[in-house]
């Protein structure tokens, strides 16, 4: 049955088929943000979080139905939450479930596969619209998705050797790789568990504190990092345009391995190099749909400043950290979402396949993950929408979740959670329309002269 879709500038799909507007869809994660994306489209989808976020009320407002645990329990039990299989076995979340799928089998949407969500899925009769962990950890895990590239994509795999941290000698590697070496174990988030090292010491320390893990050592590439969403649909490939990962600034964190966003579009890539970026994501797409694989996956790649070259550098073999934002941005175009693809890929519901051209695509989101205290915005200020015009930025409106309708000068700002005792670290995030990189690792001028140099900035803050 098709899924006819209607998109204006205001409304997004007010005319869905009858075989999706009977699912009822629930997004489980700690976190309001990641469930973000389709809900505005999707008559029953719900978000269930576990920590509340200033954006919640701002969703709820525009309809959105969500769940939030920080508002049934005490404080001090939401760390205990903070963890998808968790919230999942939590009795009031089940209630709300079950209240909610009106007899049907609910489907449940979740942002990384674990044993523990497929084991729970089983017990309470529940369909996953998610890989299960072991078809995901096949593709995720770097160590056995480099030994994959290295056997399909030799020429594309960065030079690299698996094994046990203690039985690796750093003299050895600097003699094949150079004495810049990259450490990366199997899992890891937003690159915290990836290590530059170019010195004997430290690698010496780092395999002291773990000795037995199994790690990728390889060459470390002078290059930058491109990424992109991908959608395994019916065995077809459907492949959004690349963006490019915020990384290596100081501004944002101070370890230049960690992930601190991205823009779309790149622009410093070549006709033929998108070309390649394309044809290497074809290919690994098609690899991973004979496994079974079906659904959301993201690859990134680091291209060779010098020569230009592409390498394939990680699978994020399930839906992205950009997932939700990117559906916002195509719906903007009056694009297909790829994130409904997904859903509608584990639904079993056919969607007609529409030419995935990202080309259009524009926006950009900024993570700070250490405390940025920006002069211009108070610390009282959870959320708001500001303009940047002839280097002066003003609040130009108070509520209201809708990137697609962002001018061109207009960004979002929205105040994260800081610290945590577990869980992603985010002290706020800014989203836009506009480019917020003038060169790979270099922040467009707008961004730099808003963020003071270092954080805890001595200007007294307006409270706009």
């Amino acid at each position: 049955m098709e899924l006819h879709i209607f998109v204006t500038q205001i409304n997004y799909m007010k005319i869905l088929s009858e075989e999706i507007r009977k699912e009822n869809i629930f997004f489980i994660n700690p976190d309001v943000k990641r469930g973000i994306g389709v809900e505005e489209i999707l008559p029953n989808y719900h978000i269930i979080c576990c920590n509340f976020d200033p954006i919640v009320p701002i969703l709820r407002k525009q309809g959105a139905k969500i769940f939030c645990l920080a508002e049934k329990i005490t404080e001090d039990s939401l760390d205990y939450f903070n963890n998808t299989g968790r919230l999942l076995e939590n009795q009031a979340v089940l209630d709300y479930i079950n209240r909610h799928s009106y007899g049907t089998k609910p489907k449940i949407v979740f942002f990384k596969p674990s044993v523990k969500i497929d084991i729970l899925l089983k017990r309470y009769g529940f369909e996953a619209i998610g890989n299960r962990a072991e078809l995901n950890e096949s593709f995720e895990n770097k160590t056995s998705f480099h030994e994959l590239i290295n056997k399909y994509c030799p020429q594309n795999a960065i030079p690299s050797k698996i094994g046990i941290l203690s039985k690796m000698d750093y003299e050895t590697l600097a003699d094949s790789y150079g004495r810049s070496l990259v450490v990366q174990f199997g899992h890891g988030w937003a690159g915290k568990t990836t290590f530059f090292i170019s010195r004997k010491e430290d690698f010496i320390k780092l395999t002291s504190t773990f000795p037995k893990t199994k790690v990728k050592i390889g060459k470390k590439i002078d290059g930058f990092t491109v990424l992109n969403n991908c959608v395994i649909y019916n065995k077809n490939i459907l492949i959004s345009s690349p963006a490019i990962q915020l990384s290596g600034i100081s501004k944002l964190h101070p370890n230049s391995s960690v992930t601190c966003g991205r823009q779309w579009p790149v622009k410093f890539l070549s006709d033929s190099q998108l070309e390649s970026i394309r044809e290497l994501s074809e290919k690994i797409g098609l690899l991973m749909s004979e496994k079974g694989f079906k659904g959301f996956f993201g690859l990134d790649f680091i291209v060779d400043r010098k020569t230009g070259e592409i390498f394939i550098s990680e699978n994020n073999a399930r839906l992205t950290a950009s997932s939700g934002f990117y559906a916002k941005l195509e719906l903007g175009l009056k694009k297909t979402p790829l994130l409904l693809y997904h859903i509608a890929s584990f639904l079993g519901i056919e969607i007609p396949i529409e030419p995935v051209n990202g080309g259009n695509i524009s926006g950009s989101q900024v993570i700070f993950r250490k405390e940025v205290k920006i002069p211009i915005i108070s610390s009282k200020i959870n959320y708001g929408i500001y303009s940047v015009n002839s280097n002066t930025i003003i609040k130009v409106r108070k509520d209201g979740y809708r990137p697609y309708n962002l001018k061109r000068d207009e960004f979002i700002y929205l105040k994260g959670e800081g610290k945590r005792k577990s869980g992603d670290l985010e002290y706020s995030r800014i989203e836009t329309k506009m480019n917020v990189l003038k060169s790979p690792g270099m922040l467009a001028d707008w961004l730099d002269k808003l963020i003071p140099i270092e954080s805890g900035h001595s200007k007294k803050d307006i409270n706009l």
